[in-house]
């Protein structure tokens, strides 16, 4: 069939069958003219994208679940999903939270929520705020894996940094314990985004270093940032990003209260 077809049996749109086609997760065969032709066994692998990314799980993730189109098995997986999976699972034994309840109050599915925690998956920014706001806590804490304190300066080579996972995001601290404000530095790679809303309590400004970026705050406003600009808004309200490619993107970002 082609790939409209396709599409709507899955669920999805064409442009998406061919992003995913462009991951490697799904291969349709072309016909003479060039055109993709998909048969039962690829439809299927769309309906289990699919399913997956209902799951919130991002594309690297879904490389893990699904053996390859060629049969050989899923792509290796970094050490930093299984450290940060440790860190959220205690994080939620302290909440005294169960899987179904953390899935409950996250609108994240319990089945993700233990593949996160197992490190058989990575988790987007967006569900990682969620998963850690859960607990009582923030993606700060998630990510930080302690060392001694730095003091009033921070040396620009002793930064804490930590990267999540492959989603193509690295975020270094610009102070250490903050009280009244978190400033920290944001490295994305082009493309890279938060991959879905969140909201927590507070205010936060974005200043861009390098790059573009967009940014998406509720429904009605969209913004794209230039090296130089500066963004300020309400952290309640909901918002997502993403690094405008084909550059990378750099930018300063201040939240206050430390709620992030």
């Amino acid at each position: 069939m082609r790939i409209a077809e396709a599409a709507r049996i899955v669920g999805v749109s064409p442009s998406t069958l061919r992003d995913w086609e462009r991951v490697g997760l799904i291969r349709p065969a072309r016909g003479s003219g060039g055109q993709r032709l998909y048969g039962a066994g690829d439809v299927g692998r769309a309906r289990d994208v699919a399913r997956l990314r209902g799951e919130r799980l991002n594309l690297p993730a879904i490389h893990r679940f699904l053996p390859r189109s060629d049969g050989t098995g899923g792509s290796s997986v970094p050490a930093e999903p299984a450290a940060l999976g440790a860190r959220l699972r205690t994080l939620r034994s302290r909440a005294r939270l169960t899987l179904r309840e953390a899935a409950r109050q996250t609108d994240l599915s319990a089945s993700f929520i233990s593949a996160v925690e197992r490190g058989l998956s990575g988790a987007s920014l967006a569900a990682l705020q969620r998963l850690t706001a859960a607990y009582g806590t923030t993606v700060g804490e998630a990510l930080h894996t302690g060392g001694a304190s730095a003091g009033r300066l921070v040396r620009g080579n002793a930064r804490r940094a930590a990267e999540i996972g492959r989603t193509g995001i690295r975020i270094e601290e610009l102070s250490d314990s903050p009280t009244a404000l978190e400033a920290q530095l944001f490295l994305l790679e082009p493309g890279a985004s938060s991959d879905g809303y969140y909201a927590h309590a507070g205010e936060e400004l974005m200043f861009v270093l390098d790059g573009r970026l967009a940014v998406w705050l509720g429904e009605g406003e969209y913004y794209e940032l230039d090296s130089g600009d500066a963004l300020t808004f309400p952290s309640t309200l909901s918002h997502r990003f993403r690094a405008i490619p084909p550059a990378p993107a750099r930018l300063i970002w201040i939240n206050t209260p430390p709620t992030f």
